[in-house]
C-alpha cells in the first residue's frame, strides 16, 4: 500500500492552530500533495460521484456532508487525529467514539481499513446507517 507509511504523520505539525482558517478545499489539497496521492486514485475510493468530489476539492463545493468529509478521509488513508482535522476545518462535528456509527468507523479507521465498500458493510452489520456518498443515497 503506497499510503501506510502515513498512517502516523500530520500534514504538518505547526498547521493544528490555523486549520480552522483554511478550507475544506485546502486542507484536502495540501494533504494530498503532502503524500503524493493521485487526485483521481482519491476522488475513485471515496465513492463519490467525480463531478461532487471534484467540486470539494476544487473549492466549489464549500459545505460537502459530513459522510463526504468522512469518505475523502478513508480514501486519502488519514489516521483518526487527520480525519478529526479534516471535519472540523469543513465546520462538522469529529467523529466521537460514544456514537454508535461513529465508533464503527474509528474502529475500521484504526485497523487500517480503507475500502468504502469494507466499511459500509461493517456498518450495515451493525445495524448502523452506510456513509452516504453517492447521488442515489444523498445523506
Amino acid at each position: 500500500e503506497p499510503y501506510r507509511r502515513q498512517r502516523q504523520m500530520c500534514i504538518e505539525t505547526d498547521e493544528e492552530d490555523t486549520d480552522s482558517q483554511i478550507s475544506v478545499s485546502e486542507f484536502f489539497n495540501r494533504y494530498i500533495g503532502s503524500y503524493g496521492l493521485q487526485l483521481s486514485d482519491v476522488i475513485r475510493q471515496s465513492d463519490i460521484p467525480a463531478n461532487y468530489a471534484y467540486g470539494i476539492l476544487n473549492g466549489n463545493r464549500t459545505n460537502p456532508s459530513r459522510d463526504r468529509v468522512i469518505a475523502l478521509c478513508i480514501a486519502c488513508h488519514m489516521n483518526l487525529t487527520d480525519t478529526n482535522r479534516a471535519l472540523k476545518t469543513a465546520g462538522l462535528s469529529p467523529l466521537y467514539s460514544k456514537v454508535s456509527r461513529d465508533a464503527a468507523i474509528i474502529i475500521m479507521i484504526n485497523k487500517c481499513e480503507y475500502d468504502i465498500g469494507i466499511i459500509n458493510e461493517f456498518l450495515y452489520g451493525h445495524n448502523l446507517n452506510i456513509l452516504s456518498t453517492s447521488s442515489n443515497k444523498e445523506a
